[in-house]
C-alpha cells in the first residue's frame, strides 16, 4: 500500500509540475499561435491525470500534498523565463517541451521499476502519463528542430 501511495504521489506531483510549466509558458510567452493551442490541450491531459491521482489518494484516505514545492516552482519559473527570453519561437519552446517530456517518460518508467505496484488502476494511470508524454513528444516534433538528435 505504501508503494501505491508513493507512486500516486509521484504521478500527482509530476502532472502538477507539467501543468505549472505549461501555464507559465503560456503566460510568459503570451502568443496566440498553434503552439499555444497544442500545449493548452496538453495542460488539460495533465490535469485529468493529476485529478485521477488525487482521487485515488483520497480514496486511500491519504491527504494530497497540493503544493508542488516552492523550490520546484521557482526553478521552473526561472528556467522558463530564461529560455523564453533567449528565444520564444515555436521551434525553441517545442524543443524544450520535448526534452522535458523525455525526462518525464524516463523518470516514470524508473519509478515503475523501483516500486513493485500491482494495482491495475494505478499502473494504468502511470502508463497513461507515459502515453501522454510520448504523444506530446510526437506532436511537438512537427514544430521542433532537434539538432539531428535521435530519440
Amino acid at each position: 500500500m505504501n508503494e501505491e501511495i508513493e507512486l500516486l504521489e509521484y504521478i500527482y506531483q509530476n502532472s502538477k509540475i507539467c501543468q505549472e510549466s505549461i501555464a507559465r509558458i503560456i503566460k510568459t510567452r503570451n502568443k496566440k499561435d498553434k503552439l499555444e493551442e497544442i500545449i493548452k490541450k496538453q495542460y488539460l491531459e495533465y490535469k485529468k491525470v493529476s485529478n485521477s491521482a488525487k482521487n485515488m489518494l483520497e480514496r486511500r484516505r491519504k491527504k494530497v500534498k497540493d503544493d508542488i514545492g516552492v523550490m520546484a516552482k521557482i526553478v521552473t519559473y526561472m528556467e522558463i523565463k530564461k529560455n523564453i527570453a533567449k528565444d520564444d519561437s515555436i521551434n525553441e519552446i517545442s524543443t524544450l517541451l520535448i526534452e522535458g517530456s523525455k525526462v518525464g517518460v524516463a523518470q516514470t518508467i524508473k519509478r515503475l521499476k523501483e516500486l513493485k505496484v500491482t494495482n491495475k488502476p494505478i499502473l494504468n494511470l502511470a502508463n497513461r502519463l507515459i502515453d501522454i508524454e510520448k504523444n506530446n513528444i510526437e506532436e511537438l516534433k512537427k514544430y521542433a528542430k532537434l539538432n539531428n538528435e535521435s530519440d
